[in-house]
Formats: structure tokens, sequence, C-alpha cells
């Protein structure tokens, strides 16, 4: 990413604000029809792919060249067009009328720059399965056996990939367009108010202390921030610089240290509130309200990090680790005295929970999350400044609560001048806010909007798939390959689609891994009777833990730069303690009970097996409960991990008494 400065900068800053600004107010005042919703923030967004990210290695890193800012106008054309054009464009009958020359041209244009974009900013891969779709739907036609495609012309795929809610501008990038933006504002905002770092020092609090108290607190920490970023890498680079260095501090080996951290950092995308764009993502695709995900994705999380927070302490106990010194952390009481910190993210989840749409929960945790860093006091801070802060905060909470139970207010209010009315009482307040004040409050808008390209160009370029899976009907003929090469095996399949998902997920950001997975695997999981909410849970997992999986691990790969171990050594010790995100997805196929489905004697049967789960695995893979234990009762352990995985009551009992039998015999 270019380091700009002078006048650029300043015009790049402004023009991010301003993204940030439309889609705060498209947010509160309501969202522009979805074709042009979508087109709009297209528009805004592609042109910063060439501005902001050079071509190549040698390109300049400081300044933009000439050509960067030519394709940059480009790249905001075919959006502007389909602006000033849209009418026309939704009153045109697909399929039967021509398309102009204008269309034509600029829809080839938008799917060139696209390529090259996603080149840029996320890398060549999806680039390229993109650009492999769209020449499928050219020339499919011309491939053997059952890859063989029907014939479509150049306008025609043009048509669907430009001027049609099934291509480019499909339900991936309208995710983009409303939700993703509001939440990454939002995780910015959290930031901004102090939320962030008090994170950090709960989890230094209450597990610095303890034996391998700083795996733990990379556990922690990642486990909190991770669900707010949404991205693996980012985690690690966020909080692996500070977790890392303490945990080879205390003994741990540079390559278990940076394992630890990538798989808490990958673990934040499946952990809510937030869980990244994926979920919201999910969400549209099976039509359901962002809480019923959220509710079905808990309890796996929970195992996820319930497992790796085990495994680390049992890994410091058998090596004998101790935790940081008391007067290095921060106490408990410093902590808990500031408990209100926690009010944007709890509040966020009781929004979401009570019915709130994600946007409008979205927009009242921002509002929370401004309101708490009124308290947020900096050392220079004076008594005088403290006191007017807190009248202020009092005085904001009073009239959002006012206008949160009697909207009826601000009724006579178009919706646009009441996000200006209470966007600009918030600037003038913000004066008063030694935590966040006037210039940080608009940063914060600027920095979530910021991290919008990847998951923009990400989400478009997977529409080209989408759209190609639509129009050729390619999907239609994997799900049937598989089915009938799996027979009557769903067990099978549900190898394949991993392998499927797995592979789409390396190199890629979750969300683009998602998209493809969920578009080609998930229809046969659908297909063989597995329940749609799992199986697009099934290729999430995947989709994510690829950046855990040699040989294309990203995230172990990011934090083997920071501990400087091996990149393959740190990868296959982060597969060894995420173990869990691999066999947890075949369970909850199986055992809806995990995903929080069925009656309240399944779900607490579940959560049990999961349990007893969680310890025979950590218990085999550090081959330590009490004392060491031996080959034979790690076999054993393995066994009781899988027998109380299985949906039949009698071999989840039959491994939960392997469990306490093994436990028993190497106590000390």
């Amino acid at each position: 990413m270019r380091k700009l400065s002078g006048l650029t900068k300043t015009l790049v800053y402004l023009y991010v604000l301003a993204m940030g600004v439309f889609h705060l107010f498209t947010a509160s005042a309501g969202n522009y029809e979805a074709y042009l919703q979508r087109s709009i923030h297209l528009a805004f967004v592609l042109p910063l792919a060439f501005v902001l990210f050079p071509m190549l290695k040698s390109s300049p890193k400081d300044r933009v060249p000439f050509y960067d800012w030519i394709l940059a106008v480009l790249a905001a054309a075919p959006g502007v067009y389909s602006m000033l054009n849209y009418t026309a464009i939704t009153e045109r009958i697909q399929q039967i009328d021509p398309l102009t020359t204008a269309q034509l041209v600029l829809g080839s244009l938008l799917v060139l720059l696209l390529l090259e974009g996603t080149r840029r900013i996320v890398g060549l891969p999806l680039s390229l399965i993109a650009a492999l779709f769209a020449a499928y739907m050219l020339y499919g036609e011309n491939l053997p056996g059952i890859l063989q495609g029907f014939p479509f012309s150049y306008p025609e795929v043009i048509e669907q990939l430009y001027l049609t809610d099934e291509g480019i501008f499909s339900s991936p990038l309208g995710v983009s367009a409303t939700y993703v933006m509001i939440f990454l504002i939002f995780g910015a905002f959290l930031e901004k108010s102090g939320a962030g770092d008090w994170f950090m020092s709960v989890a230094q609090a209450f597990t610095g202390t303890t034996p391998g108290g700083p795996a733990q607190i990379a556990v922690l920490s990642s486990c909190l921030f991770g669900s707010i970023s949404g991205s693996a890498v980012a985690n690690v680079y966020g909080t692996g610089t500070f977790t890392i260095p303490l945990m080879m501090k205390i003994g741990y080996e540079p390559f278990f240290a940076g394992a630890v951290e990538a798989v808490a950092s990958s673990g934040g995308q499946i952990m809510p509130p937030i869980m990244g764009a994926g979920a919201f993502l999910m969400a549209s695709f099976l039509g359901l309200q962002y809480r019923e995900i959220m509710i079905a994705a808990i309890f796996p999380a929970l195992l996820y990090y319930g497992a790796l927070f085990l495994m680390v302490r049992l890994r410091a106990l058998k090596t004998g680790l101790k935790g940081l010194n008391p007067e290095d952390l921060p106490t408990k009481h410093e902590v808990l005295s500031k408990w209100y910190m926690i009010a944007p993210i709890l509040g966020l989840i009781v929004f979401l929970l009570i019915g709130y749409t994600p946007m409008r929960a979205a927009l009242l945790g921002i509002g929370l999350a401004w309101l708490v860093s009124f308290f947020n006091f900096k050392p220079e801070t004076t008594r005088t400044q403290k006191a007017l802060a807190c009248i202020v905060a009092f005085v904001s909470l009073g009239l959002g609560v006012l206008l949160t139970l009697k909207p009826e207010l601000l009724a006579g209010v178009k919706p646009g001048m009441q996000f200006v009315i209470i966007g600009a009482y918030m600037l003038i307040a913000s004066w008063f806010n030694p935590g966040m004040n006037t210039r940080e409050f608009i940063d914060a808008i600027e920095q979530g909007a910021q991290g919008i390209p990847l998951v923009c160009v990400a989400c478009a370029t997977a529409g080209i798939v989408l759209g190609a899976v639509s129009l050729t009907g390619i999907g239609g003929k994997l799900v049937g390959f598989v089915i009938s090469f799996a027979g009557n095996t769903p067990l099978l399949a549900l190898v394949l689609v991993m392998l499927i998902a797995t592979l789409l997920g390396m190199g890629l950001p979750t969300t683009g891994a998602y998209i493809l997975a969920a578009a080609l695997g998930a229809p046969i999981l659908v297909k063989l009777g597995f329940p749609p909410i799992a199986a697009h849970m099934f290729v999430f997992y995947y989709a994510i833990i690829s950046n855990i999986t040699p040989p294309v691990a990203l995230a172990a790969y990011a934090a083997s730069s920071i501990a400087d171990s091996n990149p393959n050594k740190t990868g296959f010790q982060a597969m060894q303690l995420g173990f869990l995100a691999y066999v947890v997805p075949f369970a909850f196929c199986y055992d809806p009970g995990l995903l929080m489905q069925g009656s309240w004697a399944q779900i607490g049967w579940a959560l049990l097996s999961g349990v007893g789960a969680v310890f025979a695995f950590a218990y085999m893979w550090m081959g330590y409960i009490k004392k060491p234990v031996n080959a034979l009762m790690r076999i054993l352990l393995c066994a009781a991990g899988v027998l109380c995985l299985m949906e039949w009551y009698v071999l989840t009992l039959t491994g939960l008494a392997i469990l306490a039998g093994v436990y028993i015999m190497n106590r000390k």
C-alpha cells in the first residue's frame, strides 16, 4: 500500500472520508435501491485500488503515477454511468434489449479493471479464478463431457456481469455496501474510544500471571479484537506484535508462539458478535436474520477457543513455564474500574438479539463507543475538562435514550436532515471529549472506510464467479458430479467439499473464499439433506482455517515473520492447535445441537459432548494431563474425542467414559 504525502494524501483522506460519510448517511436515512447502492459503492471504492496500491513491486510507493490516475478515473466511469442511467438500466428487458455501445465498452472496462484491482489488493489467485469463470461463459461450449457449457455471446456475458444484480453487482457486493462498511467504521470507533486497548488490558489482568500467561493473553485478546477486525492477518499484526515477544520471553518456542497467535487471530472471524464480513454474507445467502447466524456460531467458536486456551495452558504446565510478574501488568481493579468500555460490544449484541437490523445495531454501537470515550480520560485531562465531559456525555446519553424510545419526536424531520442534525451535534460535542476529540471523531470515520477496498473488491470479483454459475449452470453440474462420485456416502461428500473450500481459501481473504465455497460447495451438502445453515457454516469454517493450513497459511506466515520462526513449522503447529476447527464442522452437520438447533435436550447434550471433545483432543495433542501421558493413552484420548462428537448417545457416552478413565489414570 502506498504511503502518500502532501496534497495527494490530503485529497485521498477527504475522498475516503466522504465515502465513509455517504455510507453512514445511507445506513441512517435508508439505502438506495440495491443495484444503485452497489454501483455507487463500487464507483467509490474501485478507484482506490489504483491510487493506493502500486501496479508492481517496482512501482512508486510514495506517489501516484499518471497512468494510475487515468485508471482510477476509468474505474469510476462504469459506476457513474449506472448512476446517471439507473432508470434506463432497470427498465430494460434482460436478454432481449440489445446493449448500447457505451454499455458494452463500460462493462468490458469494468471487468478488466476489476480483475486488475483484485490482483493488486487481494492477490493473483482470486483474479485468475474470476477470469477463468468469465472465460468459461464465453468458451465453455468447446469443453468436453460434463464441463461443456452453453454458447453465450460476448454481449450476453457483459450484460450478465454489468447490467444485472446476478454478476458483479450481486448480493456479496451488497453486503459490502451496507453491513461491512458500517461495521468497519464501528471497529474504528471502538479503537479510538479506547475499547481496543481495554480488551488487551482485560486479557493481561486476568490471565497474565497464570502459567503460560502471555499465550493466554494472546488467545483472549485476539478473540476479543478479532471479532471486531474480521481479518486474521490484520489481527496477527494488531495483537501479535505484542503477544508473540511476550510468549517467547517466558520460554515458548518461536514457532509455537507464532502458531498460538495465528490460531487465535483466525478464530476471531468465527466469534460473534461481528465475525467479519462472511457472516453477513451467510445471512444474505440463507435469507436469515443476522442474529440467527450469530446464535448458531457461538458454541462452535467457544469450543475452538476453549481448546486453544486449554492447550497453551497444558503446554506451559508440561514445560514448567511461568506467568508474568504482576508488577508488569494492569491490576484487575484497574481494569474493572473501566467496565463501561464493554458497553459498545454488549449493546451491539443486545440490539441484534432483540431484532434490530445489523446496520441499525452498528449505528447505535458507534454512538455507544463515542459515549464511553468521554470517560477515557488522558493523564493531562484537568478536573474542569472531566466535569464538562461527564455533563456532555450524560446529556448525550439522555438524548439518545429519549430518541430511541420516542422516535416520533423526529417524525416530522426528513431522515437526511435527522442524520445532519445528529452528526453535527456529535461533532460539536466532541470538542468536550477528552477521549475522542473532533479530529479523532473524523479520523475514526476515515480509518474505518479505509478498510473497505479489500472486502469490496473481493466481493465484486467473486460476483463474476456467481454470475457465471447463474448463467451457465456449472454449479448444478458440480453438485451432480460430487453426488454421483460420493454415491450413498454423505461423509465422502463432506470430505470433498472440505477440500474444495480449503483449496479455494488458500491465498484468498475469507470473504472471497467463502463466497466461492458457498456457490460451489454448499449446494452439494444441501442437496444431500444437510441443513442449509450447517452447510454454509461448514464451508465458512474451512474457508477460514485455510489461514492456518499449509502450504498457503497466510495467518501462520504473518505470525512467523514476527516470531522469526520457520513458516512451515509454524503452520503445522497451528494446524495442531486449531485441530478442533477441522473436526467440529463434520460434527455439526450431523448434530444440529452444536449450532443451537433443535430441542433444549439436543442442545444440552451437544454442549456436553462438545466440551468432552475439547478436553480429549487437548490432552491428546499436548500429551499431558496432570503428568505426561504415553502413546497408548493419547490414542485412547483421540478415540474419545471422536466418539464424543458422534451423533449417537451410546458412542458419546463411551467417549466420555474413556476420557474420564484416562484422566483418572493420569492424575497425580
